[in-house]
Order: structure tokens, then sequence, then C-alpha cells
């Protein structure tokens, strides 16, 4: 069995801080977190949510001008991450 789940990171912890609040102002609930080791970013925060809303995240982000780096499809498969980069969004 395969679970997945989505992840944005950031460039900055600031952004992170910016779209939590967003996000859980229109009612959906995110988790930050550490930055997976399969994934580098700038800043050490990312975000995990649903991959179901991803759209919807990213419509959200460049309405609102939510400055996120990159989005990830992370599968989890017997305690083993694997990654899959869904798209890349830079501001």
């Amino acid at each position: 069995m395969r679970n997945y789940y989505c992840i944005v990171t950031f460039h900055t912890t600031n952004h992170a801080l910016t779209f939590e609040k967003m996000l859980k102002r229109k009612g959906i609930d995110v988790k930050l977190m550490p930055v997976p080791r399969q994934v580098s970013s700038s800043c050490g925060t990312a975000a995990q949510f649903p991959c179901e809303l991803r759209d919807k995240i990213s419509t959200i982000c460049l309405e609102q001008h939510i400055e996120i780096d990159e989005i990830h499809k992370i599968e989890e498969k017997h305690n083993n991450g694997i990654l899959s980069k869904l798209f890349g969004q830079t501001s």
C-alpha cells in the first residue's frame, strides 16, 4: 500500500509562516515541518498538505502573492520516502 502527501518548500521561514497563516485563514489545515532530507531548499521549513489540494493551494498562493519555492509529492513506502517533484513554482 502506498501513501502520499505533498509538501511545499519556501525561500525563507517568514514565507512559510505567511503561507500557514493564509491557508488556515482559508480553512485549509497545513502542517509546518522540517524539509525532508530528499528535498533541498534555502529554508529548513516546509508545509505538508493532502496532494488533492495542490491545485487549490497553488491558486491561493498566486492570488495572495505568497512566495513559495516548489511543491513536491512524497511517497511513503515501507518507511522509505520516495520523492517525486510535481512542479516547481518560483516567485
